[in-house]
Formats: structure tokens, sequence, C-alpha cells
């Protein structure tokens, strides 16, 4: 068997991170051999004391969120409102090539673990810090979860029905978005410090890394001062496109037609080319201009035939086509699960859980085989005194005094 890829084997990272985005973030360097530091405390449990739990059996090492999020990392609990919490949080920081965080802003200088605080104990650092609105600027302050991103960054403006109101996405997008955001920033950090040996402070903005898969409605909107509408799931210059009903509950298939040829080759696969020979179908301004009238024809086609058939003769057509899955659906798809996306580490608790790993091979090989989220405090013992090299007795005094919790 091929040795998994580890680039950033011998890189440690201590992570602050909170919620999904820089926890996804530190999870990703982890997979590439990073070793990830989580830095926990039980006053500030946040996706830990998160529904949905295994078994709907609330605790803090079953949440389904954190679990997926936190993934081969260690975790220390720290109380960092106690001023020796503090200091030990100081100590990883200073064995560590790697911070990152997304507390509010000024928290982490408030605990003197500012950017500034940090450099002074390793002047190589690479500090990466996340806000919803970013670390300067009139709005650094403000506070925002994915709706507030979603809206403020342009993103919901054009995500919805024609006539309708903005609509926010569907998951924690912004979050696992920015998180890919912060591993491209990282990355090209810690190369810039193996060339000069300088550290680097990254901030991150999820209102503008949202706003960058805006390219057309912002060209739109340059070019001729022009909004783009809602268009719900049909497309400005495609037709048709979108989710068409299949026989069952909650069963649809994509469809979308680029061209006339592949217009052509749908409707003699639907039994009805004439569709094609239809003033109102026969061209793509035509169709655009018809998609009420042509929309029902082909549902009345699709509800009569599973998913897999009606993709797989169209695909045999070339035309576009494929299955609208959901989360359980991706995580037992055939082909996800032969190209390794899914993965289920046996969490120590909960047990193997699928979870979606790996979208990414390298000359055929994978990073390395996810290790499931830890326990809380799971490796307080390994970080203090293995890595810190905390005696015996003051291990002890720490778990008694509460520092380390």
């Amino acid at each position: 068997m091929t040795k998994p890829l580890l680039p950033l084997e011998g890189v440690r990272i201590a992570d602050f991170g909170q919620i999904i985005a820089v926890p996804y973030t530190a999870q990703m360097l982890a997979w590439l051999g990073a070793e990830v530091i989580l830095i926990e405390t039980e006053d500030r449990l946040t996706t830990r004391a998160w529904p949905p739990f295994a078994e709907a059996e609330p605790g803090v090492n079953r949440s389904g969120g954190f679990n997926l999020v936190n993934s081969s990392k260690m975790s220390c609990t720290l109380n960092l409102r106690d001023p020796e919490g503090v200091a030990l949080a100081r100590q990883i920081i200073a064995v560590s090539d790697v911070v990152v965080e997304n507390y509010s802003s000024g928290t982490m200088e408030r605990m003197g673990l500012g950017y500034e605080d940090v450099r002074a104990l390793r002047p190589d650092v690479v500090y990466l810090s996340l806000g919803a609105f970013g670390r300067t600027g009139p709005m650094k302050d403000l506070v925002g979860f994915h709706s507030v991103i979603n809206l403020f960054s342009g993103l919901a403006s054009v995500t919805g029905h024609k006539g309708s109101h903005p609509r926010i996405m569907g998951g924690l997008f912004p979050d696992a978005f920015s998180g890919c955001y912060c591993v491209l920033a990282l990355l090209e950090a810690l190369y810039h410090r193996a060339n000069t040996g300088e550290g680097q402070h990254i901030e991150v903005a999820m209102t503008e890394v949202l706003a960058t898969i805006l390219p057309e409605a912002v060209m739109e909107y340059s070019l001729d001062g022009t909004e783009p509408e809602r268009v719900g799931n049909r497309h400005q210059e495609k037709a048709p496109h979108g989710v068409f009903r299949c026989p069952g509950d909650q069963n649809w298939v994509a469809i979308s037609v680029e061209s006339d040829i592949q217009f052509r080759a749908l409707a003699k696969i639907a039994g009805s080319p004439r569709w094609a020979d239809d003033p109102r179908f026969s061209t793509t301004e035509a169709r655009l201009s018809h998609q009420d009238e042509l929309e029902p024809l082909i549902e009345q086609w699709t509800e009569g035939l599973p998913v897999q058939e009606v993709v797989e003769s169209l695909q045999a057509a070339g035309v576009p086509a494929g299955p609208a899955l959901d989360s359980a659906q991706v995580l037992a798809d055939p082909h996800m699960v032969q190209r390794g996306f899914v993965q289920s580490p046996d969490h120590q608790v909960v047990g193997p859980r699928p979870m979606g790993a790996f979208s990414w091979t390298v000359n055929g090989v994978q990073p390395a085989i996810p290790r499931s989220a830890p326990l809380l405090g799971e490796h307080n013992k390994k970080v203090m005194q293995e890595l810190l090299q905390v005696p015996d007795e003051e291990f002890e005094r720490l778990l008694e005094n509460g520092v380390i919790r």
C-alpha cells in the first residue's frame, strides 16, 4: 500500500477554533500531517454541546457537529479565564508553528494571546484570525453567523426564485468555504516562512470569501449597472435547467441542457422528438422564453422513471444529468465510496461514523486516513507532561485548581 501523503508532518498547530470554520481549517491541516492541539475550555464547549448527538443521547463526546470537523486532533482543556491557564496556552504556542483562531474581535488580545503577544514568544509564528467581517474596518467588532454572512456577502441576492425574497443557502456553506480559503492562506504563509524564516499574520473575513463566488453578478453590475435577477433552479443561458420529480418520496433528477443538439437528444429519449421542432423549444432562446411550458412536459416524462434510468439514458446521449442526493445518499453512493471520499473513523464513544473526508488525490494517493475526533481533554497529560514537561505534582495541582479542566 502506498504511504499516505503527509506534507505538513512536523508542523504543530495551536487551534483556538470555534464552531465550524477554523476547526474545519485545522482539521484539513491535520489530514495533511500537521499535529493539531485543540485548546478547549469547559466554559465554552460550542459544538460539543450542540445536537445532533449520536442516538439522540446528549454528551460532550457525542456531538456530530463537533466530531465532523475535529478529526485527527488532540484535545487539551484549559481554563482561559485563569492566568495560569493562559500561561499554559502561551507555552503551547511557544512550541507551535501556527496559531489559528476565530474568537470575537479583541478576545485573544484581551487574554494576552493576540498576534503581537504571540510574536514576542515566537517571531516566526504564522497566526491566522478569521472573523465574520474581518479584524479591520468599521464592522470588525460585529458578530455574524452563516445567515448574516450569506446575506451581507451578496450571495443571497442571487439565490431564490424570481420575484421572491433572497434565500440563504442550505448548510454551513460560509464556514466550509472560508475554511478552504484559510488553508490556502496558511499554506502560502508556511511556504513563505520556509523560504525566508519570516512569520505572518493572516486575517480573513468570511463575508469577503463568499463575495468571491459572485463573479457573474459583480461583472454584470460593473459593466452595465444592472443587478441579475434571481432565477431559482433555472439558468440565464440554459434551458431546460432544473430538477425534475421522479417516482417515490423526494426523488429528483437534475437536468442541464446547454445546446440545441443536447435538447434534440433529450426529446428523443423522452419519446417526444417533436419537441425539438416545436417553435417554442427549437432554439435556446425560444426555450428560455417558454420554460413554464417546457418544464411540465419534461416532468411528465421523469415522473414515470427511476432517477438512475433517467440519468443513465441522458448521460449516454451526452446530456448532463445527475441524481439530487441527500446526505445519507452521498455517504452511501458507490462512486463516492470507491474514490475514498467517505471515511468512517472509529470514535471511542460513538463508534465508526461515515464522514466526507478527502476531495483530492495526488498521483492517485490520498492524505492520511483521518482519526476520529478527540474526547474532551483526552490529551491533557500528553500535552502537559510530554510536550511542556510539566512535573507530576504540578500537573495534579493544576487539575485540582481547575486550571486544566
